[in-house]
């Protein structure tokens, strides 16, 4: 069993959300983080259920949205053993709310996902862009 801590080259880290919603209505969001090396993969990750955040910002950089805001996370440590292949994958949805639970509008967010790990930085996403278009 490898113990040591995953670099870059050992996972692959990806959110999936939909290019394109219309107002209103809920997007679904997938994190995956797969094993990427040809061993078991052991990940220490934080949380009783395992703690994950997701970011979403105006296209000029403004925190709409964040999953964890005001949440505490459980100082319990999970230990999850990934085959090689496998994928672990978190999911949520974003209402199109902001954190003080108002709608927002029509226009592109990017979004963003982070996973907290006993490392000092958690492991983050590439960004993803999602258009919210006005029904037709």
């Amino acid at each position: 069993m490898n113990t040591d801590s995953p670099g870059p080259d050992s996972l692959r880290f990806e959110l999936v959300v939909p290019a394109e919603v219309r107002e209103g209505t809920a997007v679904p969001i997938v994190l995956r983080l797969t094993n990427t090396r040809e061993e078991p993969l052991e990940l220490h990750l934080l949380g009783r259920t395992i703690a994950f955040d997701i970011t979403v910002a105006r296209a000029d950089g403004r925190l709409v949205w964040r999953r964890l805001e005001g949440a505490a996370i459980h100082g319990i440590l999970q230990i999850k053993l990934l085959a090689p292949g496998e994928t672990l994958e978190l999911r949520d949805v974003w209402r199109q709310r902001d954190s003080a639970g108002r709608p927002v509008g029509p226009g592109t967010y990017n979004v963003q996902g982070a996973l907290p790990t006993e490392a000092r930085a958690p492991l983050r996403t590439a960004v993803v862009r999602i258009r919210v278009v006005k029904p037709d």
